[in-house]
């Protein structure tokens, strides 16, 4: 969702070649974004020679319609596997210039006329509100400082749009605002987190560019409260809902992260089962991966996690895994420790 597009292109031709054992990877590489976007602020530190390199890799900017048709078509003939839109424009400290509704729209028709699933960044009401009229596949974050009006979410039912609310990122921001690191220190995390990651962040959290950091993050409004009531209010509109991180963030880390989300979920009061169902099927059907996995029926690979315990009952069960079953193979998880 926002990787550079030559680097995450490779990764997934190397997972697919059995070179090494890994996610099935659904590629969206650049964000299409407006110059001074959200999403260029990353490349702000680098050298100017290497902030050119980084941008072309994960950003497109374009600059009329004609030439957000031919980005998207290009990356359609790249590969990718779907599309990704900024609309976000920021709030309190950090605020960014907001992309184009006109050439927001055209990408959209454009992603549509490609058939890739187009996901969208959103910030407040409003971008929520522009997304769902361009008929978005889905609506990332929502709004951690606005209350999405209740008919938004009924037209994202009706016409089948997903909601990731990313409930992780919001509680990662408040937390390392806060100087709390003790999201690096769930078990899970500690198995599975890269150590240079996981020791290397705690250094960043301790330190004066930490702190600047953490003042940055303060001036941003998130509201946990909003967030929480959005994602209750979607189900109970009957909107699909599907579970992601924002993994890549200050302690957000890829893949255990996912069982948090369930756990922020299950605590905000969204029954287990429709938790599970969202991590599961409803995300391969928002990917149009369905066909073969995020189910277990025959046809559909063979890759389960096997716990101790019932998830239904007890939504932390997902955290003790016994057993990974990869494309009908029984993986020792310490072999998948020692590769990365």
């Amino acid at each position: 969702m926002g990787d550079g597009l030559d680097a995450i292109l490779k990764a997934r031709s190397t997972v697919n070649s059995g070179e090494v054992l890994g996610a099935d990877l659904q590629t969206c590489g650049p964000m299409f974004t407006a110059p001074g976007g959200h999403g260029t602020e990353y490349a702000k530190n680098l050298p100017p020679p290497l902030q050119d390199a980084f941008q072309k890799q994960t950003t497109r900017l374009p600059a009329s319609s004609e030439e957000a048709k031919q980005q998207v078509d290009a990356l359609k003939e790249r590969g990718v596997d779907c599309i990704k839109a900024i609309l976000e424009s920021g709030a309190g400290g950090r605020v960014f210039n907001r992309f184009d509704t006109a050439l927001f729209d055209t990408v959209a028709q454009e992603a549509h006329a490609d058939s890739l699933p187009l996901a969208v960044h959103t910030g407040d009401a409003r971008d929520v509100n522009d997304a769902v009229q361009a008929r978005a596949d889905s609506i990332e974050h929502g709004s951690f400082r606005q209350k999405i009006p209740d008919a938004l979410f009924e037209q994202m039912a009706k016409q089948g749009t997903f909601y990731d609310p990313t409930l992780s990122a919001g509680e990662a921001f408040k937390d390392f605002a806060a100087g709390d690191d003790s999201l690096l220190k769930r078990s899970l995390v500690q198995q599975v987190g890269p150590s240079d990651l996981l020791s290397g962040t705690e250094q960043v959290l301790n330190s004066s560019e930490g702190e600047a950091i953490r003042k940055a993050i303060a001036e941003y409004p998130i509201d946990m409260t909003i967030a929480i009531d959005n994602l209750k209010r979607a189900h109970e509109h009957g909107v699909l809902l599907v579970t992601g991180s924002d993994a890549g963030n200050f302690l957000v880390i890829h893949g255990p992260t996912v069982q948090n989300e369930l756990e922020l979920w299950v605590r905000a009061g969204i029954p287990p089962a429709v938790a599970l169902q969202a991590a599961t099927s409803n995300a391969a059907r928002l990917l149009r991966a369905d066909n073969h996995i995020g189910s277990i029926r025959p046809g559909n690979d063979a890759d389960m996690l096997v716990v101790d315990g019932n998830p239904l009952e007890d939504i932390f069960a997902t955290e003790r895994i016994s057993l990974v079953v990869f494309k009908g193979e029984r993986i020792e998880r310490t072999t998948l420790f020692d590769q990365h």
